[in-house]
């Protein structure tokens, strides 16, 4: 084999190697920006009225969950879009993948199957990167005499609760046997709660206090003074979209800025 037949192969393996390496480098960067934070963020929300966290109007989301990410995309230069939706139906959006996540969601042990929370979302009582802490009351007919002393056992039955929520679970493993969920969102539960004129519901608190002056219930429900619990809510993301650890971490971190502003949350709360 002459000098120069070797020379040619040489430069055909070197080009083939380099081309090799080119094809690895593109593969492996396609797949860096497969995992990166998305640069539209698309997440569901709860129609129903949880006031002032989340609630609809003209059919576009509103309230202090939806403020808090808008402000934290604005941080991070992303887009978002956030769609309001039956709540059982935005919890199936995300266990497809359908949606990036949920914004104003709890903790529960078949929603984290499919879900990826804060680590201590499970641990802790009132976790570091929270949206909010949300208070649960029990609410009963204004002619009830019952007082609750926290006992959870001894709610007057039916205890209603809007389809799909987790305080529902909440109160079957603390002992309530029927617990009423056929009503889509809590101005079903209050109108059931008045109408058959029996039992509890157990609703937000500020929730309550909105329906109180309400002109249908307004005299015909009562709010027990004692709260039933607390619970942190979650900005959470779908394992079937996923984002990389470090961009999940980046949005929460983003969102716990937002709450921890109080000159910031005092001017988003003075508008509900």
């Amino acid at each position: 084999m002459n000098t120069q037949n070797i020379m040619i192969k040489l430069t055909i393996r070197s080009a083939t190697q380099l081309l090799s390496i080119l094809l690895s480098l593109t593969l492996f960067s396609l797949s860096s920006i497969s995992q990166a934070a998305p640069e539209k963020l698309v997440v569901c929300a709860d129609k129903g009225y949880w006031y002032p966290f989340v609630f609809t109007e003209g059919y576009e989301a509103k309230g202090l969950y939806i403020d808090m990410l808008n402000d934290a995309a604005d941080r991070l230069d992303m887009k978002v879009s956030i769609r309001p939706m039956d709540w059982k139906k935005c919890l199936r959006k995300a266990r497809a993948g359908k949606v990036d996540g949920i914004i104003g969601v709890s903790y529960k042990d078949k929603r984290a199957e499919y879900l990826e929370y804060p680590a201590d979302a499970k641990t802790k009582k009132f976790s570091d990167l929270r949206l909010t802490q949300v208070e649960y009351v029990v609410v009963n007919n204004a002619s009830s005499p019952y007082v609750f002393d926290g006992n959870v056992t001894t709610l007057p039955q039916p205890v209603r609760v809007p389809r799909g929520y987790s305080v529902a679970d909440d109160l079957k493993n603390e002992g309530i046997s029927d617990v009423n969920t056929k009503s889509k969102g809590d101005h079903g539960t209050l109108l059931r709660l008045i109408s058959e004129k029996n039992g509890s519901v157990v609703t937000l608190a500020t929730v309550a206090k909105h329906f109180e002056q309400h002109r249908l219930f307004k005299g015909k429900i009562k709010t027990q003074k004692r709260a039933y619990k607390s619970k942190s809510y979650f900005m959470a993301f779908s394992k079937k979209r996923p984002t990389d650890e470090a961009s999940r971490n980046e949005i929460w971190d983003a969102l716990t800025a937002v709450r921890t502003d109080s000159v910031l949350m005092e001017t988003y709360m003075a508008k509900y």
